[in-house]
């Protein structure tokens, strides 16, 4: 399905005033910009509900410019640090805040840190694509005038400029992989090992063999592993797994098990 320019501009409103809420906190664009690609990674590829709440902050609330500083800290570590843990990311809760109940359970700095070449390959994208429209001044005030002439009796019958009727073309793609991951958490002091989880949904859940590969971290010193990555060997054998569900609790081996699929936005 091919989406036009202006399709894209209006399903991402809400993209569009977290960057202007943002702006409005004397922030420099660039900052701004990396800001916004994170947030729109974890909404677009994870499902949480983070943008809206962004746009929707009052003047003086504090959280605000701690979102800034941690989400700018994230996109820098993930797309340009190296892997040593910048001390920007020891603690993220403002951002484990705004991800919400669902998002806490798996959203923390060693989430970022395990999975760092994932989630720079999504928010790249994401920059790259949608979010450079979002950043449009042009482009927006364009659809603005558009939406005043419609609602005008002067001018029954409007055109798009050009440019919103352009095809939204996108020229990068993500590996397939993608497509057929899944996150997961669990109790970092009640580790599950990747053969427990792996017979778990291959045995006891009886789906066969579904899985191609499951990667463990490897926590520092006095933590137990707490995330891994399930990668499935298609995209319909990883949603029939998790019975058709963004995300769901499973019981292995009398501990809790969180998995999250994750959704690249193309």
């Amino acid at each position: 399905m091919v989406f036009l320019v202006w399709q894209v501009l209006e399903a991402n409103q809400t993209a569009r005033r977290a960057y202007q809420r943002v702006l409005f906190e004397s922030t420099g664009r660039d900052v701004v910009k990396k800001v916004i690609c994170l947030l729109l990674w974890l909404e677009m590829t994870m499902g949480f509900q983070v943008l809206g709440s962004v746009a929707t902050m009052a003047p003086g609330d504090m959280s605000l410019p701690q979102v800034i500083i941690k989400a700018c800290a994230v996109y820098n570590y993930v797309l340009h640090g190296g892997y040593e843990q910048p001390a920007p990311l020891a603690d993220i809760p403002t951002i484990v805040t705004l991800c919400g109940v669902r998002g806490g359970r798996l959203v923390d700095a060693r989430f970022f840190m395990f999975h760092k070449d994932i989630v720079a390959r999504g928010v790249a994208f994401i920059r790259d694509t949608f979010a450079a429209l979002i950043f449009d001044d042009y482009l927006h005030a364009m659809l603005r005038r558009f939406k005043d002439d419609s609602n005008s009796f002067l001018i029954p019958t409007p055109l798009p400029a050009p440019e919103l009727m352009a095809p939204f073309i996108v020229l990068t793609s993500l590996p397939p992989e993608d497509c057929r991951t899944a996150f997961v958490a669990v109790p970092e002091y009640d580790p599950l090992s990747s053969q427990d989880i792996l017979e778990y949904f291959e045995r006891r859940l009886m789906f066969g063999p579904c899985i191609e590969r499951i990667d463990t971290e490897r926590p520092g010193a006095g933590q137990g592993p707490k995330h891994c990555v399930i990668v499935f060997r298609s995209t319909q054998q990883r949603d029939e797994a998790m019975f058709q569900e963004t995300a769901a609790f499973f019981r292995v081996n009398n501990g809790d098990m969180w998995v999250q699929r994750y959704m690249p936005p193309l």
